[in-house]
């Protein structure tokens, strides 16, 4: 068991292990050098998250949009590119238009998940890293491809 200084501490040490294992290899679809620990897609509101716990690890599109209006408008226009964005990603991601974050609000969250990896176990990390790889890479280039329509949408 750690503390939570400990826990703190080898949490921060992943996420810079994850930086530098995919920034060694990895631009984005667009040529770009991009922070994939904290890729910014451009549009206020739409987030791509990365989580990993004691238990699994989860990589995420959220819409926070705290209008329910332009959460489901959002939503609409991913549905429209749902096959298209499957294909990317090679398999199935779970829709919840129900989502919650931390704090309460509503959002819509799309996702995939690995169970039974654990952050503070080192020896899971490559596990981890090579489930968030493909999945990031995959949704960089949907993202390079369709996120403009995103980006007007929001305006």
């Amino acid at each position: 068991m750690f503390s939570k200084e400990e826990r703190r501490e080898r949490k921060s040490l992943f996420w810079i292990s994850f930086g530098k294992f995919m920034t060694s290899k990895h631009r984005s679809a667009s040529g770009k050098k991009v922070n994939w620990s904290n890729y910014k897609t451009g549009v206020n509101d739409i987030y791509f998250r990365l989580d990993c716990d004691n238990k699994q690890a989860i990589i995420s599109i959220e819409f926070q949009h705290k209008d329910a209006g332009i959460r489901e408008l959002f939503l609409e226009q991913f549905l429209q590119l749902k096959t298209v964005f499957h294909a990317q990603v090679n398999e199935e991601w779970e829709w919840d238009s129900l989502a919650c974050t931390e704090t309460g609000q509503q959002i819509i969250r799309v996702s995939k998940t690995r169970n039974g990896v654990n952050i503070f176990n080192k020896n899971d990390w490559l596990e981890v890293f090579t489930f968030f790889e493909p999945r990031l890479l995959a949704i960089d280039s949907f993202w390079c491809e369709f996120g403009e329509l995103f980006q007007i949408l929001s305006k």
